[in-house]
């Protein structure tokens, strides 16, 4: 008798490209010929994305990934797949450099995001109909709030 593990259960997502695309196809012609339920499939479809985010971002796995991969050099085929061993997100502190230069001009930057956050602020409030305003040249120019973009979804909160 076979018994579905996680890992077994797992095993039945190690595909190739074509048969990943295969699937999503499939799942998504199985919703429109009425066959699946959208919403239960989406709920399927983010429980997966919460495991699969909640694996890859656990430290001890990350470890054993990584500990695991450089047995096999930095970069090997297995699986249908290609692994690499990188550096990714790079990020520098340069506050610790003791640069002046750099110093003054990161405050000239908090600063200058500080005014233009405001600034965002007060434009959200201004009427659509515009406002006259006049510059610090003298100018009287009118304006008008942001274009609000938006894309309509569902969202699901999992229990």
């Amino acid at each position: 008798m076979d018994v579905l593990t996680t890992t077994s259960i797992l095993s039945l997502f190690q595909t190739d490209k074509a048969q990943r695309f295969s699937f999503v196809r499939d799942v998504i012609n199985r919703i429109l010929v009425g066959d699946a339920d959208p919403i239960k499939v989406h709920l399927q479809v983010k429980a997966m994305e919460e495991i699969i985010k909640e694996i890859t971002s656990d430290p001890q796995y990350r470890d054993a990934l990584l500990d695991e991969s450089t047995k096999h050099g930095k970069t090997f085929e297995r699986y249908n797949g290609k692994f690499s061993i990188k550096e990714v997100g790079v990020k520098y502190d340069y506050l610790m450099c003791g640069d002046p230069d750099m110093h003054e001009l990161l405050l000239k930057k908090a600063e200058l995001d500080s005014k233009i956050k405001a600034r965002e602020t007060f434009l959200k409030t201004v009427p659509q109909s515009g406002l006259d305003v006049v510059t610090e040249h003298g100018e009287l120019v009118k304006i008008y709030p942001p274009i609000k973009t938006s894309t309509t979804t569902v969202t699901v909160s999992l229990s």
